[in-house]
């Protein structure tokens, strides 16, 4: 590995490949790209006179290097690690690497029991200790563990012990607006730093339950997309100016009720009305899995209702994108 790194290292590094290329060559999707940038600076494009990003052959090499180091099960901050040691101080070797201390992983932090103290601090409203064991959780994981292995089982918990009458209405709202909050915490944090495509993600109209919705736009962001997010009841009156006016590449929305189905119609309507321009219509909510039979009346991209698949699905629609389109967004429409 140390003689490959040191190779790729000495490749050119004239910047000649636009995105589209390096797609082609590496087979890693443009959202990875746009992740990999933001969170660990690699690879580091230039820009063309006209704003373009173009990539060098070291470029292309160091993300094939990258994509055999993760699905060799390297995790990529690891690998990007070692690329550094090797570039910064060029007699850096696995070894090293290796002494250093993995990150800690769910079991050795017992994350069933941090789960469980989290739940019994909130229904018994000790607010301060529910904020005290989700500032460790943040400490120590990255934010994609946070909402999978903590915030969402959670929830999936304390919805089926309603449904059982083991714990009451006030119980589970003192639960979820906890969570609703913290997530949308998380989201502004995040926010100014994502530099991939745009999506907007919001509820149908009437529609109030987010939190779903929340726990997909933050998992999105954190894969690089630049969020806008719409939240509760979106209504479909002047949505196609908003869109001409903001160019997104996705639009997801989330429904629950069956009674709300319609008002996800119309806007699903007015989205692929824009699909000449390449955007992209997504929804999810438990509804169609209680009647599938509605997936067929909405035009756009049915995600499913696992969150992680859902995630990943909506992720995978960045590579059908124009590549640059995010570049001149702000006259896209207007052609």
């Amino acid at each position: 590995m140390l003689k490959q790194v040191h190779h790729l290292l000495t490749l050119s590094d004239v910047p000649r490949y636009n995105i589209k290329a390096v797609v082609q060559q590496t087979q890693v999707n443009v959202s990875t790209l746009r992740a990999w940038e933001q969170r660990y600076g690699v690879p580091r494009p230039t820009r063309s006179e006209h704003g373009h990003r173009l990539y060098s052959q070291r470029d292309i090499e160091i993300i094939k290097w990258l994509k055999q180091c993760t699905e060799e099960g390297l995790a990529i901050s690891q690998a990007v690690a070692l690329l550094r040691d090797i570039s910064n101080s060029g007699n850096a070797t696995p070894h090293a690497l290796q002494s250093q201390p993995p990150p800690p992983t769910l079991a050795d932090a017992g994350w069933p029991d941090l789960r469980t103290q989290l739940t019994e601090a909130l229904l018994s409203t000790n607010l301060r200790q529910a904020h005290l064991l989700v500032n460790t959780a943040v400490a120590l994981f990255p934010i994609e563990t946070l909402v999978l292995d903590l915030f969402y089982p959670m929830l999936v918990d304390i919805g089926e012990r309603w449904a059982q009458g083991d714990v009451c209405v006030a119980e589970e709202r003192v639960v979820t607006n906890f969570v609703r909050q913290r997530l949308l915490g998380l989201l502004q944090i995040h926010a100014p730093f994502a530099v991939g495509p745009r999506l907007i993600a919001g509820c149908a109209p009437e529609e109030q339950h987010e939190i779903g919705l929340i726990m997909f736009s933050l998992l999105m962001e954190q894969r690089g997309w630049e969020l806008i997010y719409l939240g509760q009841t979106v209504s479909a009156e002047g949505l196609d100016g908003f869109l001409m006016r903001l160019a997104p590449a996705l639009v997801c929305m989330s429904v629950s009720m069956a009674e709300h189905v319609p008002g996800l119609l119309e806007i699903a309507r007015i989205v692929e009305g824009r699909r000449r321009h390449h955007l992209v219509f997504a929804y999810s909510g438990q509804v169609f899995d209680r009647h599938p039979e509605l997936r067929g009346r909405i035009p756009g991209i049915f995600l499913g209702n696992d969150l992680r698949e859902a995630v990943i699905r909506a992720d995978d629609l960045g590579g059908e994108i124009d590549p640059e389109r995010w570049m001149r967004r702000s006259n896209f429409f207007r052609h």
